[in-house]
């Protein structure tokens, strides 16, 4: 047997295996995925409408809007996603003593007033699916597991199409008259190689989110990584129960710590530990920025500033995967591609099946006709 044809049925293999084993889990993390990519927005929607939309110029006393949102809510601030111009609501998520699920209290920074709560329970419950399937760290890692199964389908799908040396406009061809599995295969091979380049970007980068250390080993094999510096951590002493400092405290030290930024998101520590405050600078690949200013939680003193133009580009490559595998580049024209790509698990999952289970039948049905036809003509009629 001819090694390119060995080479193919052990492609053929796998691809049809990891479909059908991995199959149902691959839709699940594609569904979620894009729900994830365009969580921004659908947070916005549900949101609160502004009293007066628009860059009202107002400053805001972030010390009295702080203690308004967290009397309001019953409940401190665990994260601040800051508004992009001109909306003034600025989006609180609060603590709930429930892992994952958060309240969500918007603020209008124009009015200066809680605008209400917005309704985001079940997006944190998909977030933490898609991120976990609902089983912290050790979810992770199998969320990670089924990342590199849909990976290595991926690739053995397109190796099996480049092996076939079809044409481009076979690849995407139609027979009306066909048999219903050649149609199924058709329909399948369509999908999968229009959605191919982002379904392998998404598991790709999903192995980066999912198991860092290891995946930066790998690459220090190849290029000089750089060992990722952290602030050191609070003391789980006295300083732990001390009040931590206000928010307009806060905000104030970080925008002087990176003049030329414009603050995305503040991340609040669990009692101890430093406050991550991360910053926008014109040319950073997250819309959600790139750069890091950590403050100490009890007088804000700078920690430590984190900033993308100073990394080596090793470090730059890894920072740059959890924007890719978020779709935070390139505008909503790139996540709602992304998002169709993340959609397409569904038709590959369930052409796949179909095609597999109709060759099935037909394989049956051959090899039932060939006995048939074996036997003698007077035994035919009784065994068919």
């Amino acid at each position: 047997m001819a090694m390119s044809s060995v080479l193919r049925k052990s492609l053929a293999w796998s691809h049809l295996w990891l479909g059908l084993t991995g199959g149902l889990f691959f839709c699940l993390l594609g569904v979620t995925g894009t729900i994830v990519t365009f969580r921004p927005q659908i947070a916005s929607f549900l949101s609160p409408p502004p009293v007066a939309p628009g860059d009202c110029g107002r400053a805001v006393d972030w010390n009295k809007a702080q203690l308004e949102i967290e009397t309001t809510s019953g409940s401190t601030i665990n994260r601040i996603y800051f508004p992009t111009a001109p909306d003034p609501r600025y989006h609180f998520r609060m603590r709930t003593g429930v892992d994952a699920i958060y309240t969500h209290v918007i603020y209008d920074a124009c009015a200066w007033r809680v605008l209400g709560v917005a309704n985001l329970q079940w997006l944190d419950w998909l977030v933490d699916l898609h991120h976990n399937l609902l089983a912290g760290r050790t979810g992770r890692e199998v969320a990670g597991g089924i990342g590199v199964a849909l990976l290595l389908s991926g690739i053995g799908g397109l190796a099996l199409v480049v092996l076939s040396r079809p044409s481009l406009r076979r690849l995407f061809r139609f027979d009306p008259g066909a048999n219903a599995p050649k149609t199924m295969f058709d329909l399948h091979r369509a999908v999968g190689v229009g959605a191919a380049a982002l379904l392998l970007l998404q598991s790709f980068t999903a192995l980066w989110l999912c198991f860092p250390q290891t995946m930066r080993g790998l690459m220090g094999r190849f290029v000089a990584v750089q060992t990722e510096a952290r602030p050191p951590r609070a003391g789980r002493d006295e300083r732990a129960h001390a009040s931590p400092a206000g928010l307009g405290e806060l905000i104030s030290a970080s925008e002087r710590a990176v003049p030329d930024g414009r603050i995305r998101e503040i991340r609040m520590p669990d009692g101890v530990g430093n406050v991550q405050v991360r910053m926008w600078r014109e040319g950073d690949f997250r819309s959600l920025g790139n750069n890091v200013v950590s403050l100490d939680r009890v007088s804000a003193r700078v920690m430590g500033v984190d900033l993308y133009s100073a990394k080596p580009g090793s470090s730059r490559w890894i920072q740059a995967m959890a924007g890719l595998h978020y779709g935070e580049w390139g505008g909503i024209a790139f996540r709602t591609i992304y998002g169709v790509a993340g959609l397409a698990t569904v038709p590959l999952f369930v052409t796949g099946v179909l095609y597999w289970w109709l060759r099935s039948r037909r394989s049956v049905a051959d090899v039932r006709r060939a006995s048939i036809e074996s036997l003698p003509r007077a035994f035919q009629d009784s065994a068919s």
